[in-house]
């Protein structure tokens, strides 16, 4: 009978559930992002499983991605798998690292042996016919034949975790070894480059020593290095293995001599002291309590960084060395290549096809806004943003270059449609807080510049506006406070350095700003920013020779950038133009000053310093009328300039004093009273001579009205 328990319990028994099923019915979900559901049926096949680690795996990840991070970690830690499974520990990293429990994850990842994990990984038997290892539970079905990317994995969240913790020497020793495990994480080279944690020559050094050639074809390697080269920094030009056959024609001997020498200087230790002159002979007296100061920390921490490239290569070379077989085994990309030929691209087309990447794009944009071509970058940008118009990348550069052409306007659009859309993400308020900053309101521009702070501890841009809006004020001290923070989070960018020293250079600590702008050079040897800097310090220091020959050659390179960008140079290298003047002026070369004085007067005219610069020249040449004329332009824009105005009655005086000045003006007044006597005498005749004459209308009515046998007479004088 249907009711009978006994045939009910016999139906029950021959009955079974496929857990496969449901296990592939979990991914489906998750791929359609059905997050609910797909946990809702993890759990359950977890539970009739018996607790399998692959199904606590995706119980745990359906957890993650509803953002219940502390429920996902919790999950694997009860059931112990993060000793014993990769991916579980993979896992429980990403969980923790969500939640901000950093100090907790630390204590995982030192209570764990992820590379014990790896070597009974890699002695377990591997199957001849399929290529996967036969032992299924550690790792979790065909992921066991990407293992080097799990491991990769691993590294990348042990390196986000030590940074989020301030401990970066450790977490750049665990991006690089990342890389290493596989060359296709881009995250951890996205964290060297964009939080700005090497030099320059480090990139260059880390991208040799990538193992392209065992982890990829020769043509994939190609193509990796074509990718990650965009990425590298876009204004560094090695200079110390140049001969005088290479060195660059923007660059003139002299002044590459000069950057030489900065550069050596670098690389001392005490000697650099010893070159400087005394302090008894400096106009301005140097800060004896620097060497306590939080700036010669900073730079004592730049002479012994707590990062090594080498040793982090070298460890990973060992570790590669020890899973020769994990990391090495390409035989299943080939074979897959071998069996679907339709997916194949001729290398050249498709370098030529990546062009048109977004991220490529961007990172031309960026080449731009170092070269200071600002109209080609954003170019370059309206064309990328239209494809993605919230690139994170892109929106950084389109925010630098608007605030550097003052196009407050289009700011503030864009500041407002990142608030609106992504209220959450730092680059939103940083472009509030530039807007501000632009326009003269330095209150709520540190107020939005300290909130995109504390969303993003490790956005370096927004420490810098955070500074600048200080340093407008002449703040100094807070000021070179968020310098140095984004000198500790952007230890391969010279920008922070260079501030630095400009603050340093604005206190009259002469010695420690010149130390900063030699270690920024260091970086970015052919910075026009850094290199006019130096200038100014060598000006200070009465190294007058010096300092011209670097402010030419800082005018070289930005003459050469105009011609090649096909534009004007901009007004803002005005002030350059000044103190090339100057520095020439003061080893009297006035005829060479007075040209650049006069081109800045065509970059920005009107400006009455200016005129000042150009009639003190003409002054000291002995030309006094131009020196009063320009003297005279001076103080008609700026009526109020004591030292314009105590030239002007110097060069008057000495033109008076002059003899052939008296003869000249009696001269003048005399052949001006005789024009006046002559042209006087003229109207008196003329008018004699008009009032003698008459007109025949009057002629006409004088015989009209006289008697007919009048004679008259008319005088018709000539």
């Amino acid at each position: 009978m249907p009711g009978d328990p006994e045939n009910t319990s016999a139906e029950t028994t021959n009955d079974h559930i496929d857990l496969a099923l449901y296990r592939q019915l979990v991914k489906q979900f998750i791929d359609m992002r059905r997050f609910s559901t797909a946990l809702f049926w993890a759990e359950k096949v977890a539970v009739l499983s018996g607790g399998e680690p692959r199904d606590i795996y995706y119980q745990a990840q359906c957890m993650f991605l509803l953002g219940e991070y502390h429920r996902a970690a919790h999950t694997i830690q009860h059931h112990k798998l993060e000793k014993n499974s990769l991916p579980c520990f993979n896992l429980l990293l990403e969980s923790l690292y969500a939640a901000k429990e950093f100090t907790e994850a630390a204590n995982a990842i030192q209570n764990v042996e992820v590379e014990m994990m790896t070597t009974s990984l890699i002695n377990q038997p591997v199957d001849a016919g399929s290529g996967c290892y036969l032992e299924s539970n550690s790792v979790f079905g065909g992921e066991e034949n990407h293992r080097n990317e799990l491991q990769s994995s691993i590294y990348l969240m042990k390196g986000k975790v030590y940074e989020a913790l301030d401990n970066r020497g450790m977490a750049m020793d665990f991006y690089v070894q990342a890389l290493h495990k596989s060359v296709y994480c881009f995250e951890a080279l996205e964290a060297l480059v964009q939080h700005e944690m090497l030099m320059a020559w480090e990139e260059f050094e880390l991208m040799q020593h990538l193992p392209l050639a065992q982890q990829s074809t020769e043509t994939d390697a190609k193509f990796i290095l074509k990718l990650y080269e965009s990425r590298l920094k876009k204004y560094y030009e090695l200079i110390s293995a140049r001969n005088a056959e290479e060195i660059s024609p923007i660059v003139n001997p002299d002044a590459l001599k000069y950057i030489k020498e900065f550069t050596a200087k670098v690389q001392q230790t005490g000697s650099s002291d010893s070159q400087l002159p005394k302090v008894s002979t400096l106009k301005v007296p140097l800060t004896p309590s620097h060497f306590m100061s939080p700036a010669s920390k900073v730079l004592e921490d730049l002479k012994a960084p707590s990062f090594s490239l080498q040793t982090s290569l070298s460890k990973a070379s060992s570790l590669v060395d020890a899973s020769h077989r994990s990391m090495f085994d390409s035989s299943s990309r080939r074979r897959s290549r071998d069996n679907d030929t339709d997916t194949l691209i001729p290398l050249g087309d498709c370098l030529n096809r990546v062009q048109r990447s977004t991220d490529l794009m961007a990172s031309e944009a960026e080449k731009c806004f170092y070269d200071c071509d600002y109209k080609q970058c954003l170019k370059i940008l309206n064309e990328l943003l239209k494809v993605d118009p919230f690139h994170n990348n892109a929106l950084t550069i389109q925010i630098a270059c608007l605030v550097e052409n003052g196009d407050f306007n289009r700011l503030f659009y864009v500041a407002h449609k990142l608030v609106d859309r992504y209220p959450d993400k730092a680059i939103s308020w940083y472009a509030v807080g530039c807007y501000y900053d632009m326009i003269g309101k330095s209150d709520p521009a540190r107020r939005y510049l300290s909130k995109a702070t504390a969303l993003d501890r490790l956005y370096g841009p927004a420490w810098l506006a955070y500074g600048h809006s200080f340093a407008n004020e002449n703040e100094h001290e807070q000021a070179m406070a968020a310098y140095f923070k984004a000198t500790q989070l952007m230890r391969g960018c010279h920008l922070p350095l260079l501030y630095i020293g400009v603050e340093c250079g604005l206190t009259k600590n002469l010695e420690l700003a010149e130390k900063f702008f030699l270690q920024a050079m260091n970086i970015a040897p052919l910075d026009v920013y850094v290199l006019h800097e130096l200038g100014v310090i060598k000006y200070e220091y009465e190294f007058f020779d010096g300092a011209a020959t670097i402010f030419q050659c800082t005018v070289d390179i930005v003459k050469q950038r105009a011609k090649t960008n096909n534009e004007e140079i901009s007004a803002r290298w005005e002030p350059l133009f000044i103190n090339l003047g100057h520095s020439l002026r003061k080893i009297h070369k006035y005829e060479e000053a007075l040209y650049n004085f006069q081109y800045a007067l065509l970059l920005k005219p009107q400006n009455p310093t200016t005129y000042t610069s150009i009639g003190f020249i003409h002054a000291l040449l002995g030309n006094l009328d131009p020196a009063i004329e320009a003297f005279h332009k001076s103080l008609a824009l700026n009526r109020d300039c004591i030292v314009t105005s105590t030239i002007l009655k110097s060069c008057i005086e000495d033109l008076m004093d002059d003899p052939t000045t008296i003869d000249e003006i009696c001269s003048a007044a005399l052949r001006d009273v005789a024009k006046n006597i002559t042209a006087n005498s003229r109207r008196v005749m003329n008018s004699d001579k008009f009032n003698g004459m008459k007109l025949k209308f009057d002629e006409e009515e004088e015989l009209a009205n006289s008697d007919s046998n009048m004679v008259v007479e008319m005088s018709f004088d000539t």
